[in-house]
């Protein structure tokens, strides 16, 4: 009884372990679509990132130039941060914008 209580443990160790880990690929797209706004940038603002849910992001690093032009539809993920809105910025929440690219068309 020992002997097929260990072998059984051994089985089951190896069948665990051996399990592979299934990495998700996301493609260089996200899933949130909005454009890039400069509509704040007269308080001192810079650009923000308003949703087609129309929720205004605030980009937590300074878009790349490619990027920073009003009006352009992009597409992203984000996640929302906890942290001061910075100055010159009263509407929006800080947010950290990762697959930022532009939508084509």
């Amino acid at each position: 009884m020992k002997s097929y209580l260990i072998i059984l443990s051994i089985v089951v160790s190896i069948f665990t372990s051996c399990k592979t880990k299934e990495t998700t690929t996301s493609s260089t797209m996200g899933k949130t679509s909005g454009k890039v706004s400069h509509e704040y940038k007269a308080g001192g603002c810079s650009a923000v990132i308003v949703t087609s849910d129309g929720i205004t992001l605030i980009p937590k690093d300074a878009l790349k130039k490619e990027f920073d032009v009003d009006g352009l539809e992009v597409t992203f993920d984000y996640l929302t941060l906890k942290m001061p809105q910075p100055a010159g910025c009263t509407t929006g929440m800080p947010a950290e914008i990762t697959n930022l690219g532009k939508v084509k068309k």
